[in-house]
């Protein structure tokens, strides 16, 4: 049986307004940017998948990327693994990374769904696995800046989907806002939970010996990100000195990005985001590379999608929910008892809300 072959490329973008905005040691974001790629086929199916580029001034870059790269597959049948292997070479001279390599992940999200679709299973049966719940910590909330609230704040987090995990957000000012933010959440959340933190990068090596040595203790399931993502040497010191898991990846830009780290023994577990990963392909790669070493892996936004990855990759830990893009699908993922579940539907289940993305469309 011969797979569709591509015919047309749509790509938007829309600037969506979040429920509690984003306030992180990388900056503050009360909107949330998405580029949708649509990738249509002569079978009558169209695969779909998003990407979020983070800056909504290089939007239009990204967008036309896509388009600039998506134009050499057109007229083809579609080979989602064969297409990232030709579009890693042809975006060499740009870069493996940055906008080219999410482009690149923005076509292979969406080539992976029109092939799914067209086998007619949903995108973990299509790549072996099968549909079940996969557990989620809830994202949306706890971010930094002042404590108030923050006991209301986990309550209101905790019964949003049954979650039984979450985030916070460290790293502030002092050791002791960082632990009043801590007891808030426990003290919120009213039963016991499993408390993720992430410190966005935000500590020099020195303040996060000092940081991390005090919260060694602190019940967290993990500390991810505490510095600078490609301070690898530092990453691996942190890591062999505590013993609550150190977890990095969301920066990762490509397989061969996770591989250094894991030579390093930079962290105790990955967390691959979808786009800067490379898409479906680029993320099956790079779960390759972690399961040899018993390494957990979690994802980094992307709900849906990243739901299907999980049911296929070996050590699969912790899914990060967020309700970012709710507004532009037509059918969100449920959440029961902290746990996504990813609709029985041919694809990846990613189908657009028309009217919401026509709301909060901008140009690109």
């Amino acid at each position: 049986m011969s797979s569709p072959r591509f015919t047309k490329l749509t790509v938007r973008a829309a600037d969506v307004p979040l429920n509690r905005p984003v306030i992180a040691k990388v900056g503050s974001f009360p909107k949330w940017v998405f580029i949708c790629v649509d990738v249509e086929t002569d079978a009558g199916v169209t695969g779909r998948g998003y990407i979020a580029p983070y800056l909504i001034d290089y939007a239009p870059a990204v967008a036309s990327t896509i388009r600039t790269l998506g134009a050499r597959f057109l007229e083809r049948e579609i080979a989602p693994a064969a297409f990232y292997d030709e579009g890693m070479k042809a975006i060499s001279l740009l870069g493996k990374s940055g906008i080219a390599l999410y482009a690149l992940a923005a076509l292979d999200i969406a080539f992976w769904d029109a092939q799914a679709k067209s086998a007619g299973k949903p995108l973990a049966e299509h790549l072996g696995g099968s549909i079940g719940p996969v557990p989620a910590y809830n994202s949306t909330g706890l971010w930094l800046g002042t404590n108030e609230g923050l006991e209301a704040q986990a309550a209101e987090l905790v019964e949003q989907g049954g979650f039984s995990a979450m985030k916070v957000r460290l790293g502030r000012d002092s050791l002791i806002e960082d632990l009043e933010a801590i007891a808030a959440i426990r003290r919120g959340a009213g039963r016991p939970i499993t408390l993720l933190s992430d410190f966005n990068q935000g500590l020099s090596f020195p303040a996060a010996k000092e940081r991390l040595n005090s919260l060694d203790d602190a019940g967290l399931g993990w500390f991810e990100e505490p510095i600078a993502y490609h301070d690898l040497d530092n990453c691996a010191a942190l890591a062999a000195m505590l013993k609550t898991p150190v977890i990095i990846g969301e920066n990762f830009h490509g397989p061969y990005d996770q591989q250094q780290a894991i030579a390093k023994r930079a962290c105790d577990a990955v967390m691959p985001d979808l786009m800067r990963i490379g898409g479906v392909t680029g993320w099956l790669r790079a779960a390759a590379l972690a399961e040899p070493q018993g390494l957990p892996v979690s994802s980094h936004l992307f709900t849906e999608v990243s739901a299907h990855l999980m049911r296929v990759t070996p050590g699969a830990q912790w899914l990060e929910w967020t309700d970012w893009v709710h507004p532009i699908l037509a059918e969100p993922f449920e959440v029961k008892e902290g746990a996504v579940v990813i609709p029985d539907r041919p694809g990846n289940g990613i189908e657009w809300n028309e009217t919401g993305l026509a709301k909060y469309e901008i140009a690109c």
